[in-house]
């Protein structure tokens, strides 16, 4: 996240990104504000474009992240989508479901987690909606990523 500055002093308001106005604070560096952030900041894309995905020869070959907020940017990847697992439901269905075979996992540095002893709810609730509820997660086709389990902790 960056702040608007005023008058030389940081104020307690963002910058906008893509077609979001500086001040408007509803761009964050969080699930599709982060593909934004790095669309704008690292690819050069303005406006409404920097929300969407790029065509794959503009995009990182290698993204990773260890949790929700890094679902979209670490998908956008084209060679290496690289997951840390912190039990994280919906990154965790992304990356056991391997839609792409490109998906890798990797336990926790120091003091990995414990292997989840249930499947992950990946057919239920583990995509977490706009207004905070949860829904089944779904790949880019539409259909379910069924349950998964946790191998690689």
């Amino acid at each position: 996240m960056r702040s608007v500055y005023e008058n030389g002093k940081q104020t307690a308001h963002l910058l906008g990104c893509g077609d979001v106005a500086d001040g408007d604070d509803s761009v964050m560096t969080y699930i599709d504000g982060k593909r934004c952030w790095a669309n704008q900041a690292i690819f050069g894309v303005r406006g409404a474009a920097a929300f969407q995905q790029l065509p794959a020869q503009r995009r990182q070959i290698l993204a990773a992240g260890d949790s929700v907020t890094d679902v979209t940017f670490v998908g956008d990847a084209t060679a290496v989508h690289l997951v840390i697992n912190r039990n994280k439901p919906e990154l965790m269905c992304r990356a056991y479901d391997n839609a792409d075979g490109k998906w890798l996992i990797n336990p926790m540095f120091i003091v990995p987690n414990k292997q989840v002893a249930d499947p992950y709810p990946c057919s239920t609730k583990a995509f977490t909606k706009s207004d905070g509820s949860s829904a089944p997660l779904l790949r880019d086709d539409g259909s379910v990523v069924q349950d998964q389990k946790d191998t690689v902790f």
